[in-house]
């Protein structure tokens, strides 16, 4: 009897995903893992004029990974707007998954269309970490920056604050784009603090010493103190959710080919990536779990960070609307609060750390400046224009460790931006796929194209929405068994959000309507062929009152915790929705 495991029907109303991941059976041969550790670098070169230098072919570099010598396997250049590079991306079709939303009431696809985009640039525009004070000329600019966008680049804008929010979709068109930006409003998190703010802080702490005297106590010591704590509290709620839309950022582009430009304008950088990860954690400074996966996320998607500083031209100094009192010496035995030393000390730290956050992705980073909109735009240009190496690392060990990568250029004088290394890990660092995959389905979550999926809505009956779907294979890790056949095991979830206008998004809850199973593949040699071609295919049932949904379909490779989701909008019970 043939088993046909292509197509799966999965049927479960309201099921635990949880549950049914404990549920399937093991496989009972011999399992071989069978990975090739693949790396891409992208490479920026500039002449001694810091002008862009095109025309270097593969036997102008050389390459090495922790000291030792790397072939190079694969070489490209990539020139902004050249026919070349269009005719390269059109080269690079996505099975079965080339039209995007053939028909935009049934069909939907989180592929991006094959040459959709020119170059992948992403601008973040960081209310988080950046006071309010500093947010409306930062907007400013971006909307000066938005009016001239150079011809031909496609943006996708972001904003973070509690949380990513995507602000517009990939569009090369500046209309659409200053239209999202004019909706962005200042607001205060309270978790960060402007100068002013410091300044106005030590203020009240110099008065309150001073009206209780000699304070033999140490009351205003202790206040300084609690000051410290709660900024040092602060900081690490920026880093854990700074870290974790980076990661979100890293999945929703990981699809698009090539080399992708991350504009990130703040007036902090909490992050720290790469090897600076590993000093720090041999100094004793304790790292987030997730802070090593985002940076292998970052490296997969080949996502370059360009650090835009919203301080702009600072100086030092006390500000007029702070008394000054906290920048004098107190007496009663407190210390001076030095205020032009910390200002200089803070500036300086902000500079080391950008530039170390650019050089260990590839970027370059602009502080000191007012010009923004001009930093955008040398960002933009410098991060589409570059060559792209990919090696086989001799060392093909998981260990856990930070690989430095080292290319140089035969010839001298010229200046390289890259990608500094990665960590080599076996499996992720972090285990909870089911609750990664859970955050990845909530409705402000941006499309993750780690996976490539195409869906098709159906109602056959009423109230019923059937989605059929098609999960391309080129990305899964499968394992090698002794019976020549490949293994793999997939969690989907779909998820039916109420899209009433005027109704506030809901988090993700068990009262939500929803089904979830745990997907376990196995293929022989001929199945294994014929998925590479036509993808995984897979239906699943809801039943619904009428109304308008947005659907939120989720996939997750449990053994490369890579994902894909895909956002559909849909209206039951309508006779626009035509019915099969």
């Amino acid at each position: 009897m043939r088993h046909n495991v292509q197509r799966i029907v999965v049927v479960l109303l309201g099921s635990s995903l949880a549950a049914l991941g404990q549920r399937a059976p093991a496989p009972d041969s011999a399992t071989i893992t069978a990975t090739t550790r693949l790396v891409y670098e992208d490479v920026v070169v500039r002449d001694s004029q810091g002008r862009v230098v095109h025309g270097l072919t593969l036997n102008d570099f050389k390459l090495k990974e922790d000291g030792a010598s790397q072939q190079i396997d694969y070489f490209d250049e990539y020139t902004y707007a050249s026919p070349a590079a269009q005719k390269s991306a059109a080269a690079m079709p996505i099975p079965s998954m080339n039209a995007r939303q053939a028909n935009p009431i049934t069909d939907f696809t989180n592929a991006p269309a094959p040459g959709a985009v020119d170059s992948v640039n992403i601008v973040l525009f960081d209310l988080l970490n950046t006071p309010v004070v500093d947010q409306l000329p930062a907007r400013r600019a971006l909307l000066n920056f938005l009016t001239s966008l150079p011809p031909g680049h496609q943006v996708e804008l972001f904003v973070l604050t509690d949380r990513l929010h995507m602000f517009q979709n990939f569009t090369s068109s500046s209309d659409r784009l200053i239209e999202a930006a004019q909706a962005i409003n200042p607001k205060s998190l309270h978790l960060t603090d402007s100068r002013l703010d410091i300044q106005q802080a030590d203020d009240y702490v110099t008065e309150f010493a001073q009206l209780i005297g000699r304070d033999p106590g140490g009351a205003a010591a202790r206040l300084k103190t609690q000051n410290n704590q709660n900024a040092s509290y602060n900081l690490g709620v920026r880093l854990t959710r700074t870290l974790r839309a980076l990661a979100q950022l890293a999945r929703a582009t990981s699809g698009y080919p090539g080399r992708k430009n991350l504009l990130w304008l703040s007036s902090s950088f909490p992050v720290t990536l790469g090897a600076q990860m590993e000093f720090l954690q041999g100094a004793g400074v304790v790292q987030p779990d997730d802070a090593r996966e985002t940076t292998n996320l970052l490296t997969t998607a080949q996502m370059a960070v360009y650090p835009i500083s919203l301080l702009g031209l600072e100086t030092e100094g006390v500000s007029a609307a702070s008394s000054g009192l906290g920048s004098v010496a107190l007496g009663g035995g407190m210390k001076s609060n030095d205020s032009l030393r910390d200002q200089f000390t803070d500036r300086a730290a902000l500079r080391v750390g950008m530039n170390d956050l650019a050089f260990q992705t590839g970027g370059i980073a602009f502080v000191g400046t007012n010009d923004f909109a001009r930093a955008l735009r040398l960002s933009m240009e410098d991060g589409s224009n570059y060559y792209t190496l990919a090696y086989r690392p001799q060392n093909q060990k998981a260990d856990g460790r930070f690989h430095k990568i080292h290319v140089e250029l035969v010839h001298k004088g010229y200046s390289l931006s890259y990608r500094r290394g990665y960590f080599a890990f076996d499996k992720p660092a972090s285990s909870n796929s089911v609750l990664e995959l859970n955050a990845a389905v909530e409705p402000e979550t941006p499309e993750s194209t780690m996976l490539l999926l195409k869906s098709k809505v159906a109602q056959p009956g009423p109230g019923i929405v059937q989605v059929a779907s098609t999960l391309d294979v080129a990305k899964l890790s499968m394992t090698s068994t002794e019976d020549g056949h490949k293994r793999g095991k997939l969690l989907v979830l779909l998820v039916a959000y109420d899209d009433t206008p005027g109704v506030a998004a809901q988090p993700l809850s068990e009262a939500l309507p929803q089904t979830s199973a745990a997907l376990n593949l196995d293929f022989d040699a001929a199945q294994y062929q014929r998925t590479s071609t036509e993808g995984i295919s897979f239906t699943q049932q809801l039943k619904l009152k009428p109304g308008r949904y947005r659907l939120r379909l989720g996939v997750t490779d449990l053994q490369s915790r890579r994902l894909g989701t895909l956002d559909m909008s849909i209206q039951v019970g309508s006779t626009d929705q035509p019915s099969h």
